[in-house]
């Protein structure tokens, strides 16, 4: 097995320089979508195949998909698969983060300015065409920012007051408070086409099917998809990089995403050569690439995993259950057993790649004195809660994850932790994950049960990203992702105090009091940060040095072809 940590080494040496970058990763949502099985049938042996030229000098890079994705409209995308397939691949927007997070530049934008605390002004390219030929101006922006207003990914857009078209090449955008990460909330927001009457700023009342063509002005253009499949995309002639240092469109003839939800099964196509990557490697069997086709490449990542707790049903509302349970929790354990220590404890929801925002001494004191393991503090809240509820063991509870043989794995240690006790009869259900966003989102679903939910979200390089959607009362479902439909006044507070504070040192000590709020009111158990590891097929790529694991999951194929930031991966010769 030959191992490369490209984002590693890199991110350790900036992840001091990320502090004071408002900024942060494009797009935040669920990782719950990588891992699984087979399910195509590897298939039919045509192009599905050998990621290489499949002998007909076609430059094709095949990649694994755990999951369809759930949506082709960007504006709509919550989860993380969809975004890495097809979101930031065909889209783009007025800005973007380089790859080490360390850095804010112009995507759609060719320069931008802060006018004052509550105003940036945008200057945008010229000569760029949206992927049906409209060309792309500044009411392109407004209309963007509008249509995503009042969907799931409000939060990217409710702090924008104002929208003012100055020119066709120049917008000023206006928030209501000063707005700490303004810029990394903007680079979630993907830019459409306003010249179509297919489409509007309401995403209920398109006309439009997104899988038979795309709208963005991204490198890649949607060529074929086929549910259940594979989605296929080709390079945008029209690309508008006209730089002189990176070719003016990509340099692969396409890019294939073949989904396989099964993990196992990834394995097995990468393993014959029939994949050039797969996204969701089990980290506790990377010995198996020994010998084998891939190569392991590994970097830092910002998302985690978590578990929810029901906090608005019985006995859950008892904050001592939710922190006893915790504490039962065999967080290093299963970073060694699950994760080869490919993993970080947490005992919030801020992980280290945040870099100014992560305190590993305030971190460490969290974990001693709330939520670090602890089996006789943790039986004894137990106890105490059952007592005082009422509740006569053993209880049934339900942890429920999605298709994914990691977060399987750890999810069945849990399981098999609680039911070990006295107090609980405790039962693993695994979905798919198209089944249990739904589930999530609806008011009906997840919170209205008492079920115990394992899955990760990207988070973002800003700490809003890691907070907000979950955490603060405006964002329970289905407007937002707060699925256990936690509230507590002091969290919104010092969700909006870090929204509004700007300079990463004003910041830190608010987001210090969150994450102890966190953990004193255990809404939810954050388990992990693990690596971002992507393994590849060497033979079909120039140089494994050329990838770039990227530390948010929802870019991980944005290193094949972003020119503006220094990224590009060319096929071998």
């Amino acid at each position: 097995m030959s191992h490369s940590d490209n984002g590693q080494t890199r991110s350790a040496a900036t992840r001091r320089r990320v502090l004071a970058a408002m900024g942060g990763a494009s797009v935040v949502g669920l990782a719950g979508c990588v891992g699984g099985d087979d399910g195509g049938d590897g298939g039919d042996g045509s192009d599905g195949g050998d990621g290489s030229d499949g002998g007909d000098g076609t430059n094709e890079f095949v990649a694994s998909a755990g999951a369809n994705p759930g949506t082709f409209d960007p504006t709509i995308i919550t989860d993380a698969t969809s975004n890495s397939v097809i979101g930031t691949m065909a889209y783009e927007r007025l800005v973007a983060l380089t790859f080490d997070l360390s850095e804010v530049r112009g995507e759609l934008a060719s320069d931008y300015e802060q006018v004052d605390d509550t105003t940036f002004r945008f200057q945008l390219r010229e000569g760029v065409t949206f992927h049906n030929g409209d060309e792309f101006t500044a009411e392109d922006v407004a209309f963007s920012i509008n249509r995503t207003s009042g969907t799931t990914n409000d939060a990217d857009v409710s702090f924008i007051e104002n929208v003012e078209v100055l020119g066709d090449y120049e917008v000023e955008i206006t928030s209501s408070d000063p707005h700490a990460p303004f810029l990394n909330d903007l680079a979630a927001v993907p830019i459409l086409t306003s010249k179509t009457d297919a489409i509007s700023e309401n995403p209920e009342q398109d006309e439009h099917d997104f899988t038979d063509q795309t709208l963005g002005t991204g490198p890649w253009e949607l060529e074929e998809f086929s549910a259940e499949d594979r989605a296929v995309l080709v390079p945008y002639e029209d690309y508008w990089y006209d730089g002189d240092e990176y070719p003016g469109t990509a340099p692969w003839d396409q890019v294939t995403f073949r989904v396989i939800p099964e993990q196992v099964s990834q394995e097995e196509a990468m393993a014959a050569g029939e994949l050039d990557m797969i996204d969701n490697a089990a980290p506790f069997e990377l010995d198996q690439w020994e010998n084998q086709t891939g190569e392991v490449v590994t970097g830092s990542a910002v998302g985690f995993d978590f578990i929810s707790y029901p906090v608005n049903q019985s006995p859950f509302t008892n904050e001592k259950l939710r922190r006893g349970m915790t504490r039962l929790l065999p967080k290093s354990d299963v970073i060694e057993a699950v994760f080869g220590g490919y993993a970080t404890e947490l005992a919030a929801p801020i992980s280290p790649g945040l870099g100014a925002f992560w305190d590993e001494e305030h971190e460490q004191r969290l974990l001693d004195e709330y939520v670090g393991q602890n089996e006789e503090e943790g039986l004894r809240l137990i106890g105490e809660a059952f007592e005082e509820e009422g509740i006569e063991a053993p209880f049934d509870v339900s942890f429920i994850t999605n298709v994914n043989r990691t977060r399987e794995r750890w999810m069945e240690i849990i399981q098999q932790t609680m039911d070990e006790t006295e107090y609980f009869n405790a039962e693993l259900d695994v979905r798919a994950f198209d089944d249990l966003v739904p589930f999530l989102l609806d008011p009906e679903g997840a919170a209205a049960s008492t079920d115990v939910v394992g899955i990760g979200w990207t988070g973002g390089s800003d700490p809003d990203g890691h907070v907000n959607q979950l955490l603060h009362s405006s964002q329970h479902v289905p407007d937002g992702f707060n699925w256990n439909l936690y509230e507590s006044e002091e969290m919104d507070q010092l969700i909006t105090e870090g929204q509004t504070t700007l300079g990463a040192d004003e910041r830190l000590p608010i987001y210090q009091d969150l994450q102890e709020l966190v953990a004193q009111d255990v809404p939810m158990a954050n388990m992990w940060t693990g690596d971002q590891i992507d393994i590849l097929n060497p033979s079909n790529i120039e140089s494994v040095d050329q990838w770039s694991p990227h530390p948010n999951s929802s870019n991980r194929y944005n290193t094949l072809y972003k020119p503006h930031l220094d990224e590009i991966v060319y096929p071998a010769e």
